[in-house]
């Protein structure tokens, strides 16, 4: 009798978890929002299902990894089917990973934007930053070829709409650190759109040039759409490393990088940063110095639904 007590304890925790993450993943889906493009319902039929409520999941094998950067590794799954299906994610949206650390009861579940391009058949993938003491980050940087990793998801967001107006339109991304992937994820999505002319400029602070772990990506997209897509880099040099190139910048995110993006739209209804859109990814003390109540953007008079955070 005595060996069923902790099993019955073990059962009770699980469903205990399960409550929990069926309402805090709820409650996600819900604060957060991630960004979902009209033309998403154009990718190909065959797309991977993915649980359709938040109390059920599957599991991803690992295909390959690959240390990106001293703290980032990039980590490829297959979808069941290979080739046969595509993830089919709207852009920006996350899935939720779940393992149970070893000795543990309560699972630990932490959100991940899929990096690889939804039409991409048979393949998933994630760009992992591990932090310190991170349960989940560590978990998956622990991942090898033939592990797997369960999920749910993806979370369910809102509708972006594309713009075909004769004037394009601009928009203003910001992202810090890891606040990258939801950000290069939607970047691409719209580029990629023919529906959508809007024109994008990215702002991407990080420590120092080794944290730029999508810069050939990034690269690429400003080749195939000059005209609708310009990159540039905020280098604090806070890991020592600074980097020569025109589109680094040193120091921090700030007001005057925002009101320079924002002169630098050929859009005149900015010219008193009405109509000005915001998109912004980061660690909290960033989104609080740029987007809080006496932030720079409100100093510049981009408030309200103008403002949209991850």
């Amino acid at each position: 009798m005595a060996s069923k007590v902790p099993q019955y304890s073990r059962a009770l925790a699980v469903l205990s978890s399960l409550a929990v993450f069926a309402i805090a993943g709820s409650t996600y889906a819900n604060s957060r929002k991630p960004i979902q493009l009209d033309s998403a319902s154009n990718l190909p039929t065959k797309a991977f299902t993915f649980p359709s409520g938040m109390l059920f999941s599957k599991r991803l094998t690992v295909t390959h990894t690959e240390q990106v950067n001293h703290d980032t590794k990039r980590v490829t799954f297959a979808l069941p089917g290979r080739n046969s299906q595509v993830s089919g994610m709207p852009a920006g949206s996350a899935i939720l990973t779940q393992h149970t650390p070893a000795g543990g009861w309560f699972p630990v579940f932490r959100p991940y934007t899929p990096i690889s391009d939804p039409n991409e058949p048979g393949t998933l993938q994630l760009l992992v930053k591990q932090y310190p003491n991170g349960k989940a980050s560590s978990h998956i940087h622990s991942l090898q070829p033939g592990d797997q990793l369960t999920v749910r998801g993806p979370i369910p967001g809102y509708t972006y709409t594309p713009s075909s107006q004769p004037q394009p339109r601009d928009l203003i991304f910001v992202a810090g650190g890891a606040g990258i992937t939801p950000i290069y994820s939607l970047a691409r999505g719209i580029l990629r759109d023919k529906n959508d002319n809007t024109r994008i400029q990215l702002l991407w602070g990080v420590n120092g040039t080794r944290d730029i772990v999508l810069k050939s990506e990034l690269e690429a997209l400003e080749r195939e759409y000059p005209s609708r897509l310009r990159v540039t880099y905020a280098v604090s040099g806070a890991d020592g490393t600074l980097g020569k190139e025109e589109k680094y910048k040193k120091g921090y995110i700030n007001k005057s990088m925002l009101h320079e993006a924002i002169a630098r739209s050929e859009n005149s209804s900015w010219g008193d940063a009405k109509g000005t859109k915001v998109w912004l990814c980061g660690p909290p003390t960033m989104e609080s110095a740029l987007a809080g109540k006496d932030g720079a953007l409100a100093e510049l008079g981009v408030i309200g639904n103008e403002v949209h955070k991850f």
